[in-house]
């Protein structure tokens, strides 16, 4: 068996949301680090599940032929017509547009197979049956919300209709989107693996959640900043429409986390666009902790950026007395305070 050829008997799920232009790819298998073998995905260009007798160079150079214009048929085409043991893989392949395609070897055991759609695309092997494939892709087509849950339901329902015959051990979801990591520069937008468990699923949607927790807020809200910054303010409106609905899910399944609540007050205060929810979240937040400096400062921020500058400033005088050794609370109070003695237009 050469190297890059390793038996990943699993199911996996392609998606595409058109909205806000995310590609993602979730997986689980009976199978050590699946997350490191079968998901590929970029920005702009698509995704792709290498599965059965993985051949993972199938991912970047699949890759590189959705660049080129290939369409998902013919990446798969080129990538097993030339490969001595394709009648041994699995392979399914989403272009930038949401087109897909699947490949399944006649020598995969059973039971092998997948379905391809606009925008999705399920496939499996050493299933429960067809059943599997045909659960993912009603479970992701009625599902609301985000891309990532979405696959994260079809996992779930592909497990509950039986899933790989021979059980659990690990999991992967990656959703990739432009400039949406933690740097604002790369693609990688969720990236969540689970190597070795005896419930993966259930491990990967606990990871999930943190993320959502304390990752989101972050990740989603200097993005629509920074495409205010880069004058893409209908790019950007149309994300923070979404960021404002899942910011309200959140504060309504976790209305005790502090933590998210002055997360989602302070990101979306920075964008200017959610400022009566920010007011709500910060409220919130200060409630549930009212001796936390970094809440307080956030009320204070966001009462700033809603024109209440001499109550900002009550709150942030007291925070720069209680703790002088912080510059980021005097620099804090010497914009408010600059702000306060600036001429009114009018």
């Amino acid at each position: 068996m050469s190297p890059d050829s390793i038996l990943c008997s699993t199911y996996s799920i392609l998606g595409y949301d058109p909205h806000l232009q995310e590609w993602g790819v979730a997986v689980q298998s009976k199978a050590f680090a699946v997350g490191a073998i079968v998901p590929w995905a970029q920005a702009g260009v698509g995704a792709i599940a290498t599965q059965a007798w993985t051949n993972k160079s199938f991912g970047p150079r699949g890759m590189s032929l959705l660049k080129r214009g290939y369409d998902p048929r013919q990446v798969i085409e080129q990538l097993i017509g030339k490969d001595k043991l394709g009648a041994a893989r699995q392979l399914a392949v989403m272009d930038r547009q949401g087109r897909a395609a699947n490949y399944t070897g006649n020598q995969c055991l059973a039971w092998a197979g997948g379905i391809a759609e606009p925008y999705v695309c399920a496939q499996g092997n050493i299933l429960a049956g067809e059943r599997v494939v045909k659960q993912m892709l009603a479970a992701f087509r009625k599902t609301q919300g985000k891309l990532a849950a979405r696959l994260l339901a079809a996992l779930d329902a592909a497990q509950r209709a039986g899933g790989d015959t021979r059980g659990q051990q690990s999991a992967a979801l990656r959703v990739v989107r432009e400039k949406s990591d933690l740097d604002g520069i790369g693609d990688v937008y969720i990236d969540l693996r689970v190597d070795d468990h005896a419930a993966p699923l259930t491990e990967l949607r606990r990871l999930y959640e943190i993320w959502e927790r304390e990752l989101y807020p972050f990740v989603e809200g200097n993005r629509v900043v920074a495409l205010r910054r880069e004058k893409k303010y209908a790019r950007a409106q149309k994300l923070h429409r979404d960021f404002s609905a899942n910011a309200e899910r959140l504060a309504r399944k976790y209305p005790r986390d502090a933590q998210l609540l002055n997360g989602l007050a302070w990101q979306l205060a920075q964008s200017g666009l959610g400022l009566d929810a920010a007011y709500k979240y910060a409220r919130r937040a200060a409630a549930l902790e009212p001796s936390n400096p970094d809440i307080r400062d956030t009320l204070a921020e966001v009462l700033y950026r809603r024109g209440e500058i001499a109550r900002a400033i009550e709150i942030e005088r007291a925070l720069a007395a209680q703790y002088p050794e912080r510059d980021d609370l005097e620099k804090q109070l010497a914009k408010f305070s600059r702000a306060a003695s600036a001429p009114r237009r009018g």
